[in-house]
């Protein structure tokens, strides 16, 4: 298992400082040997790896699973999508969704992508594949993952992280049958035909100062073939596709803005999250102004309904 330090990756997008849930992780699987002579099966350990084949090729994931998370019944899925050039590994660190599984009972599943990178649409592939691919593996690991873990097959989320969000758009658009909503964090929405064969709830969080991906639209970093919408025509897009009839009055936060589509078919939304000032980063309140801001692990959490059900 790969560890990557602080800093910044090669498109800029803040690597956290956690490693104590991952060195946890890895004395978990080291200590799952048992001990001497002890013939009972131990416990399921926390994080496995698993392989899938897509079209000849074996795909891996991450899978986390809190400790008695599935004594209550069915809990729900997250797949989360590490940005380009981005290790699983690093984003388990980074956006902290392992800690918030164990505090709600959630399963988190982390697929990898082919070289490290997600084919979303226009961008950023650099000529790796088609995207059919890279949704069908996803499906399969949703199936995967409901074979050997008791998930809500009517509460799996797609949240990603750049590329990782572009990619979440994407299966937004060709996995809404599967899906029961969306987050984006500094992604784009790349794509020239979308159709959701039903409304999806969708959220993005996006820093006005993002470099890589910018917030008022232009050329992404990282092998576009052309230029991305802005974050708003994004999620205004969402709120047609949604039915929405209307936007609320936008909630400013100090330097955050939530403006939230409203009136949309089948009980979904659409809601763009600003950061003014903010960066190409997983926001976290670790980081100070201006990319400390926001909780984007907690905010995703309470618009998707993540939270523990008591």
């Amino acid at each position: 298992m790969t560890v990557e330090h602080g800093g910044y990756d090669r498109h800029g997008l803040v690597r956290g400082a956690r490693f104590g849930a991952i060195v946890t992780a890895l004395l978990l699987i080291a200590g799952c040997g048992g001990g001497s002579g002890s013939t009972a099966p131990g416990p399921e350990p926390a994080v496995v790896r698993r392989q899938v084949k897509v079209e000849s090729t074996e795909r891996s994931y991450r899978l986390y699973t809190p400790p008695d998370s599935e004594s209550d019944g069915p809990v729900p899925l997250v797949l989360a999508l590490h940005g380009s050039y981005n290790s699983v590994d690093s984003f388990v660190d980074a956006s902290e969704l392992d800690d918030a599984a164990s505090a709600n009972g959630f399963i988190v599943a982390y697929p990898e992508a082919l070289g490290l990178l997600w084919n979303g649409g226009f961008c950023c592939t650099s000529g790796r594949g088609s995207t059919a691919t890279d949704v069908a593996f996803l499906d399969r690991v949703i199936t995967d993952v409901a074979a050997v873990r008791r998930i809500d097959l009517g509460r799996v989320y797609a949240v990603g992280v750049s590329a990782g969000g572009v990619m979440a758009y994407r299966l937004g658009c060709d996995l809404a049958g599967r899906l029961a909503g969306v987050a984006a964090v500094a992604g784009a929405m790349v794509l020239d035909d979308c159709h959701p064969s039903r409304p999806v709830p969708v959220i993005a969080i996006h820093g006005t100062a993002d470099g890589i991906v910018p917030y008022e639209g232009g050329r992404i970093q990282g092998g576009a073939t052309r230029p991305a919408p802005p974050a708003a025509a994004v999620i205004e897009r969402w709120g047609t596709l949604n039915g929405c009839t209307g936007a609320e009055a936008a909630e400013v936060r100090g330097t955050v803005t939530i403006a939230t589509w409203t009136g949309c078919a089948d009980g979904s939304r659409a809601q763009l999250v600003t950061v003014e000032g903010g960066g190409h980063n997983w926001f976290l309140p670790v980081y100070g102004p201006p990319n400390g801001a926001l909780d984007a692990t907690r905010t995703i959490v309470e618009f998707l309904g993540l939270g523990r059900r008591r």
